[in-house]
C-alpha cells in the first residue's frame, strides 16, 4: 500500500544511543537518515525500494547526489541494515510499518462501519469518499446522486390522464356514478388546467374521487360542480351563499 504523505517515528535518545551507528561515520549517519525515508516511503516491509525496484548503489549515489558507496559500506559493516532478498532491509522499520498500517487498516474499518449504520452506500463508495483510494474523483457519485434526485422530482410530477383513462376508471372505481357525470368533470379538471386554487393536481384520482362525493352528496340537485378551492378533503360543499 502506497502513501503519499506518511510519517515515522523517530527518538533521539534511542539514536544517540545506539552502538552500531556510533561506530560509523558522521557521513555515514547522515546518509541512513535518507534511507530510512526512502524505506518508510517505499512501505515495502521495512525493504528500500525505489519504483518498487531494488536500486542499485549508484542510484542510491544519484539520489543523494554524492557518491555514497563507502558510506554504504561502513553502515552494512556495523550492522545498521542488513541485506534481505537484494534489498536493504531493517527489521525495526518492518515492524514500525507493520504497526503503522494495522492502525490505519483498523481506522479505515471503523470509517466504514460507520459509515454503512448511516447509509446504504456500498463499501468501495465508502472508501473512495474517506480518501482512503487515492486520486478517485467523487464527480461520479455526485452526478448519480443528482440524476436520482432529479428522477425522483420526474416521478413526483403530474400528468393528466386522458378522457378515456378517466372515465375507465371512474367505471371501474364508481360504477354508480353516471358516465356523464365523469365526462363532465373531466372537463371541468381539464378546463381548469388541473389546477386547484392556485396549486397543480397532485393525484387525478383523488380529484375523481370529490367528484364522485360532490355527486353522491349531490344527486337529484341540478347544481353544477363547485370550484376546486369548494371542496374539502371529506367532499363537503362549502359553497358561498
Amino acid at each position: 500500500m502506497r502513501r503519499n504523505s506518511f510519517w515515522f517515528p523517530f527518538e533521539p535518545n534511542r539514536w544517540l544511543s545506539n552502538e552500531k551507528l556510533g561506530m560509523v561515520s558522521l557521513e555515514a549517519r547522515g546518509l541512513w537518515i535518507h534511507l530510512l525515508c526512502l524505506i518508510y516511503k517505499a512501505n515495502a516491509e521495512g525493504k528500500l525500494l525505489i519504483g518498487g525496484n531494488i536500486p542499485t548503489v549508484e542510484q542510491i549515489s544519484r539520489s543523494v547526489g554524492d557518491d555514497c558507496g563507502v558510506a554504504l559500506k561502513e553502515l552494512q559493516v556495523a550492522r545498521v541494515y542488513e541485506l534481505k532478498d537484494g534489498a536493504i532491509y531493517h527489521e525495526g522499520c518492518a515492524i514500525h510499518l507493520q504497526k503503522m498500517n494495522d492502525r490505519l487498516n483498523g481506522y479505515r474499518r471503523r470509517d466504514e462501519s460507520k459509515m454503512v449504520d448511516r447509509s446504504s452506500i456500498d463499501g468501495s463508495s465508502i472508501a473512495d469518499g474517506l480518501g482512503y483510494n487515492n486520486n478517485k474523483s467523487n464527480s461520479n457519485s455526485k452526478s448519480n446522486s443528482e440524476s436520482k434526485r432529479n428522477n425522483q422530482k420526474k416521478d413526483k410530477e403530474f400528468v393528466a390522464p386522458t378522457k378515456d383513462e378517466w372515465l375507465n376508471y371512474a367505471k371501474e372505481k364508481y360504477p354508480e356514478m353516471p358516465s356523464i357525470e365523469a365526462e363532465g368533470a373531466w372537463f371541468h379538471y381539464e378546463s381548469k388546467g388541473w389546477i386547484i386554487g392556485r396549486t397543480k393536481a397532485k393525484d387525478w384520482r383523488k380529484c375523481l374521487g370529490t367528484c364522485y362525493v360532490f355527486w353522491k352528496t349531490n344527486k337529484g340537485n341540478k347544481q353544477t360542480m363547485p370550484e376546486p378551492t369548494q371542496l374539502n378533503f371529506r367532499g363537503q360543499t362549502k359553497l358561498k351563499i
